[in-house]
């Protein structure tokens, strides 16, 4: 053995990779010189005997200490010396495998003596031999027998199998050997043999296991793998008969048994890496039509969308479910982007892409979604892809007050500023040749990415892959932040209208020109009845976000000018308001209005087969409308350009109004909803023409006078309506027909149209006259069982067929749990008559069989039997009856769920009309309104949205308050609330009755400042009561929030109240118990707490008499109490408790102590508090 070698062995274990390359070079250079030397054999080496004969002394020395050194800890001593052992062995060519095979047991050999660690470093020292054996290639030299490799394939099994964290690393090994199987004569016996052994005989349960079984079919695909399989089932694994197998395998979840699966890695596993290559490696393109592999995006549902990332699924899989993830963005195009923006994908990468969140996966989140930004950045194809689907989550909404934002603002933001106006139009115009033309993933010769048309596909593709593009197309135009142009949205709006009122006409088989644009290019295959229908539904969708929408704020103008030249245009000019730009296009079209001219237009010259059900019988009700719709398109556009934007704003919401509802008409596939808003059009129209004329006569003084005459035009707007009002004989208001038909369609179970109606009411807010807003109170104050209108009163409805289903509850003799608490008192006044009933229903079940003579039942004393066929007939009716009383059962209950949607809409009017003419005396009408619907729902669990939302909008703050009401009727309304305050049921309640007590009294004193006594009177009132009373629900905030919100010059009336409270209910024994006595103090610094807010008035004078009389009964009371704490009369007769202990006593003089320290302190009334100190000291 050379003495140069030697030092080229520390080099191996050096922890720089490239120093151990460096060495293990230099050392297999030198022991191949050595052996060279030797002279040359065809003999093998199966022993050391024969090694030390056949090699040099160098050359066996480095074989045995490299087999050694592999089961070394030291830094990277075991990758040098596998390096170093494969590349040895490989150059030597007398080395067999059974002389390393002796050698590695030899001295990898762990025993039962051996601690923990040593026992690890010696299966570590056994896998990396066995590595660089099946590496070095020597596996295939002549001499290899069945012997050896099935001791290979035992061990690495075993090995896998006893320890966990070898497992993976066990089974890539085995794979490797797999190619080499082919070079043998017993290849079907080894093949058999892995089978068995690492297979567990076909039983493939683990992804370790999937691996080598997918090499195995992989190189030798002639072997009966049916036989060694059974369990699985096509010619390839990935099969897609396979698929409820792989999905656990995958997931790891195939077995109960954790021990058959490898340690937790962060890595992905192997498999991963057969299933990427086989799916986007062309050259493996005919290995997947060949073999019969399913779909990609099948796999991604079973595996990764519905099992990695599922609900539940365990952190470590979801992690995994990124590295999967982030492993297909390099292969991402546009067709593959709905695959990774399903719905628990998007979940999970909302949940983790927030640097505050505390989910340990919030790193590979951040990562993932990173890269996947980057490659939307870089193709603007799949950043609109990707944003499409992102603008459909709302579970990915930005938080409240959260400034970060959400996965979907985060990205959306990115994405955008990569994008213009030409991208955005490449990608609809590719939508749309999707939509024409289908395609599906080709399985071709040029991999899986290519595409081909559908032509073959089912109907059910076809349906889903059209609905799919023609959403994506609405989503890009309705999204305000992209540089959306007119021409686009018009180009996606009329391809919607084309295709959902069109069909191509053919003639001996050949299209037909059609004569619009949009049906150039026919579909193939031909439209469905239900992409159709859907392509109706959307653009009724469409049409309904359009109107909300203000599509001028998304880019630049179309024509690159920034003023508006035309009249229309003028009338969305930014320079108008940006409220006359929502709905409409910059030259100022309503997109619905546009929509039903287009249709009317196109019916009119083309020449394709219209696909609207029943065209012919509303066409003409539509071209009526239309004409209505450009008398308020071209009013509109001549009131903004005379600058009078609100009236504008009132015949652009007629418009939107009429033409959405004629959309609805056209465009619906219900024939009963068409023909309940065909009915509403002539009212509609009736309505619309006497609105404009008033319209016109409230505007013409505000022709070029609207600045100087704001406020006199103001009051004639006020005169007009109490003149309207007063004049109840005469015609109804023109906005009161209006608020009817509104609250007509609100009854209607329509989300867009309940949208559309709250749009429409909010510019006629300030011209409701009380008529108008007394339906509105008509609708929530109807209850259960009151009747109405005839045959109109929803309620009504309910409580008949309540009573209905009562009757037949009682007929049937059922014991429904809903009627099951019934008192026996309550069910025995009606029972005579329900007996009568039942005989009748029965006799109508049986027919001519029932028709038995009374006289002969009597008689006989038993009626005669029925023969089977009257039996059947008899049991058909009794289950139809059943099934009726079931079916109104439902109706109830559907119903009663329909009215509490409707008081909700009802409610949302409400909210406007209070928001936007906070200052209407009408305001006083609603307000005890409000306060008996929430009085009335607050334990009515089904009422609760209802209650929820009116005392949310009870509770608004808002900064304007209401005027010009009869100072009467403001205090008669505040002296009910303050009644309702004494009867509160709860906290909740009564904290909400004191928000709307405070604001009527500012809006009292606001009107009438000489009402402040009478205010104080009210307080003065209630406080009697919260002391006086001991089941008076009031609360000390009652009294100091008011006090809080009030400005500084009418604080009066509550400095009185805080004197009132200490001096009569500071003293002992003069509350009606110890609590409300303390309670007292606490209201009384409460409301001195702002007496720093009087340093702002000129002359605080006048609440110099209130301060000392309170810092006089204050030092009274206190002093009282005291006396009264040390007395004997301190104690309870009955319990023996003391009245005031010494936690109330502390809380008495705390109060006391905070409040003389307030007004002591202040600048205003300083001087006066301690004067009032001295002189009662």
């Amino acid at each position: 053995m050379s003495s140069t070698t030697l030092d080229f062995y520390w080099g191996l274990s050096s922890l720089d990779a490239n120093q151990r390359l460096e060495s293990a070079t230099q050392l297999i250079s030198a022991l191949v010189k050595f052996q060279e030397a030797m002279p040359s054999s065809k003999d093998m080496a199966t022993t050391e005997e024969e090694m030390a004969k056949l090699c040099a002394s160098d050359v066996s020395y480095a074989v045995k200490r490299l087999i050694k050194g592999l089961a070394s800890p030291r830094d990277g001593a075991r990758q040098g010396f596998s390096i170093a052992l494969s590349e040895l062995i490989a150059r030597i060519s007398c080395i067999s495998v059974k002389l390393v095979l002796s050698l590695l047991w030899r001295y990898t050999e762990a025993t039962n003596s051996m601690k923990g660690q040593e026992q690890r470093d010696m299966h570590f020292g056994r896998i990396f031999g066995l590595m660089a054996l099946v590496q070095s290639g020597i596996i295939a030299r002549k001499g290899t027998t069945s012997v050896e490799i099935r001791k290979i394939v035992m061990e690495l099994a075993s090995t896998g199998a006893k320890k966990s964290y070898l497992r993976e690393i066990a089974y890539v090994t085995l794979a490797s050997i797999v190619p080499e199987l082919s070079k043998f004569d017993f290849r079907d016996e080894a093949i058999s043999m892995f089978v068995a052994v690492a297979l567990d005989k076909g039983a493939i349960e683990t992804p370790d296991e999937l691996f080598l079984a997918m090499c195995l079919r992989k190189a030798y695909p002639d072997y009966d793998w049916h036989s060694a399989f059974p369990h699985w089932h096509g010619k390839h694994m990935l099969s897609q008969k396979n698929a409820n197998k792989l999905a656990p395998i995958l997931s790891e979840i195939s077995t109960e048994d954790p021990s058959l699966f490898s340690t937790w890695s962060p890595q992905l596993h192997t498999v991963w890496n057969e299933i990427f290559d086989l799916y986007f490696n062309k050259d493996r393109a005919n290995e997947i039509v060949a073999g019969g592999a399913m779909e990609f995006d099948i796999l991604w549902e079973r595996v990764v969308e519905k099992g990695l990332f599922a609900p539940g699924a365990s952190q470590f899989r979801r992690y995994w479910g990124f590295m999967v993830l982030e492993r297909l963005l390099p292969h991402l195009n546009e067709d593959m982007v709905p695959l990774i923006m399903s719905p628990n994908i998007l979940r999970n990468l909302s949940d983790n892409v927030s640097h505050s969140s505390k989910s340990p996966l919030v790193k590979v989140g951040m990562r993932t979604a990173e890269k996947l930004i980057e490659i939307c950045e870089s193709n603007t194809k799949i950043g609109l892809a990707v944003l499409t689907h992102l603008l459909n989550q709302k579970s990915l909404e930005r938080p409240a007050g959260s400034s970060s934002g959400s996965l979907r603002y985060m990205m959306a933001n990115r994405i955008v500023e990569k994008l213009d106006s030409e991208a955005i139009v490449g990608y609809v115009k590719y939508l749309q040749q999707v939509f024409l033309k289908p395609r599906i993933g080709s399985k071709g010769s040029s991999g899986v990415a290519d595409l081909k048309t559908a032509s073959n596909a089912s109907s059910k593709f076809l349906d889903n892959q059209r609905s799919w593009t023609l959403e994506q197309m609405i989503r890009v135009a309705k999204f305000a932040q992209l540089p959306i142009t007119d021409e686009l949205t018009t180009s996606v709006l009329n391809f919607t209208i084309a295709h959902a009122s069109f069909k191509q006409a053919t003639a001996k088989g050949a299209a037909v020109p059609s004569g619009i644009p949009e049906l150039d290019m026919q579909p193939s295959p031909a439209l469905s009845a239900a992409t159709s229908d859907y392509c109706s539904s959307a653009l009724i969708s469409f049409i309904n976000d359009l109107s909300r929408l203000n599509t001028h704020a998304s880019g630049a103008s179309d024509d690159g000018k920034d003023q508006p030249e035309s009249t229309a245009d003028a009338a969305t000019a930014p320079s108008a308001t940006g409220r006359l730009s929502v709905g409409c296009s910059r030259a100022g079209i309503v997109w619905s209005t546009a929509t039903i001219a287009k249709l009317l237009k196109d019916a009119s010259k083309a020449k394709a087969t219209i696909a609207l059900r029943n065209f012919d019988d509303i066409k003409s009700v539509l071209e009526d409308m239309l004409k209505v719709l450009r008398l308020l398109e071209s009013k509109c556009a001549e009131y903004a350009k005379a600058s009078i934007v609100e009236t504008a704003l009132r015949f652009r919401a007629l418009e939107m109004f009429l033409g959405n509802i004629c959309v609805l008409v056209a465009y619906t596939s219900d024939p009963n909803v068409r023909a309940e808003y065909i009915e509403v059009l002539p009212d509609m129209k009736e309505c619309i023409e006497k609105l404009v004329a008033l319209l016109d006569t409230n505007s013409d003084a505000a022709k070029g006078k609207q600045a100087k005459n704001a406020k006199k035009a103001k009051s004639k707007s006020k005169q007009k309506a109490e003149d309207a009002d007063g004049d109840e004989e005469g015609e109804p208001h023109p906005v009161d027909v209006l608020t009817d038909i509104i609250i007509s369609l609100l009854a209607k179970d329509s989300t867009p149209v309940r949208k559309l109606c709250v749009q429409v009411f909010t510019p006629f807010a300030s011209m409701i006259t009380a008529n108008g807003l007394d339906s509105i109170i008509g609708v929530l104050e109807a209850r259960e069982g009151v009747s109405g209108e005839e045959g109109g009163n929803v309620e009504t409805q309910i409580e008949l067929m309540d009573d209905m289903a009562v009757d037949s509850d009682a007929e049937m003799g059922s014991g429904d749990d809903d009627n099951g608490g019934d008192d026996d008192e309550e069910e025995q006044p009606s029972s005579e008559a329900v007996d009568e009933e039942l005989r009748r229903k029965i006799q109508e079940a049986l027919g001519s069989a029932g028709d038995v003579d009374e006289h002969e039942v009597s008689a006989s004393g038993e009626e005669e039997d029925f023969d089977d066929e009257q039996m059947k007939v008899f049991d058909d009716k009794l289950a139809e009856i059943f099934q009726q009383k079931k079916q109104m059962k439902q109706d109830i209950r559907d119903l009663k769920i329909s009215f509490v949607n409707f008081k909700l809409r009802v409610l949302d009017l409400v909210d406007v009309f209070l928001t936007r003419q906070p200052e209407s005396p009408l305001v006083l009408r609603l307000l005890p309104v409000l306060l008996d619907l929430i009085r009335s729902t607050t334990k009515d669990s089904r009422n609760k949205p209802i209650h929820d939302r009116a005392f949310s909008i009870a509770t608004a703050r808002r900064s304007k308050l209401p005027t010009g009401f009869e100072t009467k009727d403001g205090l008669d309304l505040l002296t009910n609330i303050h009644e309702r305050a004494r009867r509160a049921l709860d906290k909740p309640t009564l904290t909400m009755i004191s928000s709307v007590a405070i604001y009527m009294a500012r809006a009292v004193v606001e009107n009438d400042p000489s009402c402040e006594s009478t205010i104080y009177d009210l307080y003065r009132a209630s406080l009697s009561d919260f002391m006086t009373r001991k089941a008076s629900q009031m609360i000390a905030e009652f009294f100091t929030t008011p006090a809080n919100r009030t400005q500084p010059a009418h604080l009066l009336p509550f400095w009185r109240l805080a004197a009132d409270a200490v001096t009569e209910y500071g003293h002992p024994l003069k509350a009606v118990n110890v609590f409300r006595q303390v309670q007292a103090y606490v209201l009384a610094a409460g409301i001195i707490s702002n007496v720093s807010r009087l340093d702002s008035l000129e002359d605080a004078k006048a609440f110099a008499d209130p301060t000392s009389k309170l810092l006089a009964g204050l030092q009274s009371a206190v002093l009282d109490t005291v006396k009264f704490a040390l007395s004997d009369k301190n104690k309870n007769s009955t319990t023996g408790k003391l009245v005031i202990d010494q936690q109330r006593l502390r809380e008495i003089l705390q109060a006391s102590s905070q409040l003389i320290i307030k007004c002591v302190r202040s600048k205003a009334l300083g001087p006066v508090a301690k004067k009032a100190l001295r002189s009662t000291a």
